[in-house]
C-alpha cells in the first residue's frame, strides 16, 4: 500500500471524526438552547477538539447499540453515517464543508498535512501488540458478531476488561488492511502535537507556550541516555493497545484543569465538555479515573466559590451520568462487577457468576506487572523488578531529563511566583499517581501521562523566556520531535517499499493453518501454540466447555 493511499485514508478518517464531533457539539448547544460562538474551549481551538469529541460520541453510540445489535450490521453502519449528517449538512449549506482545512496558511499545512504525513510513515513498520492477539481482537470480533452477552467474562476472563476502545475499533475492520486500528492510536498523538504546536506558535499565554517548550525538549532528550534513551516520553505503540492514548488525554486534562483552577474561570459549556473527556479516559482504561483527583478539586472549588450551584452542576453532568449509568450496567451484566477485576465491587448472586473468580483475576493483573505487594522488602522489590520492561532505564533517564530541564528553567526562564494552593495540588497529584503505579502497575507505558504532566508543570511554573524564539525555530523544534518519534525502521521500510506488517487475522494462513487451533470440546478450540486466539470467536483459553442459554434477545454464557 502506497504512502499516498495511507495518508488519504488517515485524512478521511480524521474528517469523519471531525464532523462526528461537530455533530455532538451541535446537539449539546441544542439542549443548552444556546449557539456557542467561542473559538476556544478549555484553552484549545474548538476545531481541534471536534475529532476528539467525535471519537467519544461514536464510541458511546456504538456501545449503546451493541446492547441490542452486533456492530457488523447494516443498521449500525447506517447510524454511523447519520451521525455526521447534522454537521455535514450545515457545512454544505454554509459552503465551508472543508473548514477543517480551510486556512491556507503555513500553520494549517503544518498540522494538517506535514505532521500526519510523518506519523503515517510509522504504518510501514507497525505490528499488532501481543495483547491484540491475546484478547483485544477477539473482543472486537465478538462485538461485531453478537449483541451484549451476559456473563461475557466466562468465555475468557480478559474479555471482562472492556474498554470503549474496543467498540470503535470493531467498526474499523471494514478496511481489511487493519491500518485504521493503527490510525486510531495515531490520531491521539496527532492531537497531542496539534495542541503543543498551537500553544507554541499561536498562543498568547506564557504558561501554555512554556509547557510546549519543555515538552518538546523532553521529547528530544528521549533519544539520549542510558541504554540509548527512553525517558518515558510518548511513543507509537503496537496496534491494539491504548496506554499512550490514556497518557495523551491524562496530560491534556491535567494541564487544562490546573490552568482553569489557576485562572478561576470556566464556562458551563467547558464543564460539559470536560465531563465527557474525564469519563472517556475512564472508559478507555480504569486507571484513567485518577484524573478525577484534579477534576474533583475543580468541582469543589466551583461550589466553594459559589460559581455553580449543585442543581446546575448536576444538570451539566446529566449526559455523562446517563452514559455512566449504562456503562456500569453493561459492566455488571458482562462481568458481575461494577469495576472489573476489582473483587469488592462484584455481585455474586448471578447464576452464571463463579464465586471468588474475580479474586484470582485481580491477582493476575497486579502480579503480571510485578506491582509491589509487600511480600518482600521494598528495596529488594526495586532490585528484582527493575529490569522488567526497562523500568530502571526509563526511570533513570526520566530523572536525568527532569534535572536537565530544571537546570534550563533556572538559566533561561525568569522566576515565576507560584500559588501555594495550586502548587500543593500539582505536587500531591504527582505523588498520588506515583504511589498508585508502585502498587498497581509500575510499567513505563502506564506512566507516560504522569511523565508528561510532571514536565508540563515545569512550564506552568516558569516565567517569561529570556530570549525570543522565532517561528523558524519553533517549527523546527516541533518537526524534529515528530520526526524522531517514528522509528528509523519505519522510514527504511517506507523507502524500500516493504509490505505492511499488519494483516487480517481472520484470513491469515499463518494463524489459521501453520499455528492452528485444537478442538477440545464440541464448540470450542484453543491455540495449538501459545495463548493467542486472535479473531477466532470459537477460541478460548478458558480450557472448559462454555455453553450459551437464551434470555430474551440476549445470550448468557456459563462455564
Amino acid at each position: 500500500m502506497s504512502f499516498l493511499v495511507l495518508l488519504i485514508k488517515y485524512l478521511i478518517f480524521y474528517i469523519y471524526l471531525y464532523f462526528s464531533g461537530k455533530s455532538l457539539f451541535q446537539i449539546i448547544n441544542y439542549f443548552r438552547k444556546k449557539v456557542s460562538s467561542e473559538k476556544y474551549i478549555l484553552m484549545t481551538r474548538v476545531e481541534f477538539l471536534y475529532p476528539l469529541l467525535g471519537i467519544i460520541f461514536v464510541s458511546n453510540i456504538l456501545f449503546l447499540l451493541n446492547t441490542f445489535f452486533p456492530l457488523d450490521s447494516i443498521l449500525v453502519n447506517l447510524i454511523l453515517f447519520l451521525i455526521i449528517a447534522p454537521s455535514f449538512l450545515q457545512s454544505l449549506i454554509n459552503k465551508n464543508i472543508m473548514k477543517v482545512f480551510k486556512n491556507k496558511n503555513l500553520f494549517s499545512v503544518f498540522i494538517y498535512v506535514l505532521i500526519p504525513s510523518i506519523l503515517v510513515i510509522s504504518t510501514f513498520d507497525i505490528n499488532f501488540n501481543y495483547d491484540a492477539g491475546y484478547y483485544h481482537l477477539l473482543h472486537q470480533n465478538w462485538l461485531r458478531e453478537s449483541n451484549l452477552i451476559i456473563g461475557f467474562v466466562n468465555i475468557f476472563w480478559p474479555l471482562g476488561m472492556s474498554s470503549i476502545y474496543e467498540y470503535i475499533s470493531a467498526v474499523l475492520w471494514f478496511d481489511t488492511s487493519f491500518v485504521l486500528l493503527h490510525f486510531l492510536n495515531l490520531y491521539f498523538i496527532h492531537f497531542f502535537y496539534i495542541f503543543i504546536s498551537d500553544n507554541l506558535v499561536n498562543s498568547k499565554r506564557r504558561d501554555l507556550t512554556n509547557i510546549s517548550i519543555f515538552i518538546l525538549i523532553y521529547s528530544l532528550l528521549d533519544n539520549f541516555g542510558i541504554g540509548g534513551g527512553r525517558n518515558g516520553y510518548l511513543y507509537i505503540q503496537g496496534v491494539g493497545k491504548q496506554d499512550v492514548t490514556v497518557g495523551v488525554l491524562f496530560f491534556f486534562l491535567a494541564v487544562v484543569m490546573l490552568l482553569k483552577l489557576k485562572d478561576r474561570n470556566i464556562t458551563s459549556l467547558e464543564i460539559i465538555i470536560l465531563s465527557f473527556f474525564t469519563f472517556f479516559i475512564y472508559q478507555i482504561k480504569v486507571s484513567g479515573v485518577l484524573i478525577a483527583y484534579i477534576y474533583a478539586f475543580l468541582i469543589l472549588s466551583l461550589l466553594r466559590n459559589k460559581t455553580l450551584k449543585i442543581k446546575k452542576l448536576f444538570l451539566l453532568h446529566s449526559p455523562i451520568l446517563i452514559f455512566g449509568f449504562f456503562w456500569l450496567l453493561k459492566s455488571i451484566y458482562t462481568t458481575g462487577c461494577f469495576i472489573y477485576p476489582v473483587n469488592f465491587t462484584c455481585y455474586e448472586g448471578f447464576s452464571w457468576y463463579i464465586k471468588n473468580s474475580t479474586i484470582e483475576f485481580e491477582g493476575i493483573t497486579t502480579s503480571a506487572s510485578l506491582a509491589f505487594d509487600n511480600s518482600i522488602p521494598f528495596m529488594e522489590w526495586v532490585r528484582t523488578t527493575g529490569a522488567f520492561e526497562y523500568r530502571t532505564q526509563v526511570l533513570t533517564n526520566f530523572i536525568a531529563s527532569l534535572i536537565f530541564l530544571i537546570f534550563l528553567k533556572r538559566i533561561f526562564f525568569k522566576k515565576q511566583k507560584v500559588s501555594l494552593e495550586i502548587g500543593l495540588l500539582a505536587f500531591s497529584f504527582i505523588i498520588f499517581n506515583f504511589i498508585y503505579l508502585i502498587f498497581f502497575g509500575p510499567i513505563p507505558r502506564y506512566a507516560v501521562g504522569l511523565g508528561l504532566v510532571t514536565i508540563g508543570f515545569l512550564g506552568i511554573y516558569s516565567g517569561e523566556l529570556k530570549f525570543k524564539l522565532n517561528n523558524l525555530m519553533k517549527y523546527t523544534l516541533i518537526f524534529i520531535s515528530v520526526f524522531l518519534l517514528v522509528r528509523s525502521t519505519a522510514y527504511l521500510a517506507w523507502i524500500n517499499n516493504y509490505d505492511l506488517r499488519l494483516f487480517d487475522p481472520r484470513t491469515s494462513y499463518e494463524i489459521n493453518t501453520e499455528i492452528g487451533f485444537r478442538q477440545y470440546s464440541e464448540n470450542w478450540v484453543e491455540p495449538l501454540d501459545g495463548d493467542q486466539c486472535w479473531a477466532n470467536i470459537q477460541c478460548t483459553n478458558a480450557e472448559v466447555d462454555i455453553t450459551f442459554k437464551k434470555y430474551g434477545i440476549f445470550k448468557v454464557a456459563y462455564k
